[in-house]
């Protein structure tokens, strides 16, 4: 269930980019392989799934892998730790109602673009955005049919007591864009639909939007019949207006997606070309 804020008309025309932690970092996390290429070393043979080992490349030197990566499963895995950021802020619910995780399956089918005056480009028209203030949200795609996805995201405008000042938000959203533990929180405004961005994620990807994000529902991309399949990992406590705030979008609001980016070869080609 839903709470629902109805926006005015507005012409925003956004180009979509490729998924990345760079571009996506203000909104919340991006979870893939860092490095695919590196893979532990079969061969070791520990007894502890803590110890050190050793990995194989063609490519890269085991120096280059990140700070959170350790051995682990006696030394046929890498591990790397804390890739997301998971928050839940329902101690800050004014309901006092406590939340507990929830994982869910989300099987979406693939959405139908329409053709824009650009031969390279198809349009997706925005006509809903949705936050939940005091839970971050993760989708983990699975393997199926369809292999792209869209990702759209807006900031928070300033509050206004007039727009929102009935929905409730963490104590520390109060203060547009400073969090209590000095995380950055979007704040509880609504949705600055001239600020939004979006972005072409693939399978290997997964996406954690922060606390209070606003984000669009999943868009699929791909062939009609496909679908993308998603476990979604979050906090809830059933108190409608604290899960899931809504804002409607009456017309105006396109992201444009290059045809390059919706197949499938070509995306996951770039992203393994950023690893």
């Amino acid at each position: 269930m839903a709470v629902t804020v109805r926006l005015g008309r507005h012409e925003v025309r956004v180009t979509a980019q490729r998924l990345t932690q760079e571009g996506f970092s203000r909104f919340g996390s991006v979870v893939s392989n860092p490095h695919p290429e590196i893979v532990p070393s079969t061969s070791s043979s520990t007894s502890s799934s803590t110890s050190s080992s050793t990995f194989s490349s063609t490519s890269t030197s085991t120096s280059s892998l990140p700070a959170n990566a350790v051995s682990a499963n006696q030394g046929s895995a890498i591990q790397y730790r804390h890739v997301a950021r998971i928050r839940t802020l329902y101690d800050q619910a004014p309901s006092g109602v406590a939340a507990e995780p929830i994982m869910s399956m989300f099987v979406c089918s693939a959405r139908q673009l329409s053709r824009s005056d650009d031969d390279d480009q198809d349009t997706f028209a925005v006509r809903v955005l949705e936050r939940h203030p005091f839970t971050t949200q993760t989708f983990s795609p699975l393997s199926s049919t369809a292999h792209t996805y869209l990702v759209i995201v807006a900031p928070s405008l300033p509050p206004s007591p007039e727009r929102d000042g009935h929905l409730p938000v963490p104590a520390a959203a109060e203060v547009h864009g400073h969090g209590s533990s000095g995380d950055v929180l979007p704040g509880r405004g609504l949705p600055d639909l001239r600020a939004l961005r979006a972005f072409v994620a693939t399978d290997a990807q997964a996406v954690t939007y922060g606390a209070g994000t606003w984000h669009a529902p999943m868009v699929v991309l791909g062939r009609t019949g496909t679908t993308l399949d998603f476990v979604v990992s979050q906090f809830a406590n059933g108190v409608a207006v604290e899960d899931c705030q809504l804002a409607d979008v009456e017309e105006g609001v396109e992201v444009r997606v290059p045809r390059g980016m919706q197949g499938v070869e070509n995306a996951r080609r770039a992203s393994m070309a950023r690893l």
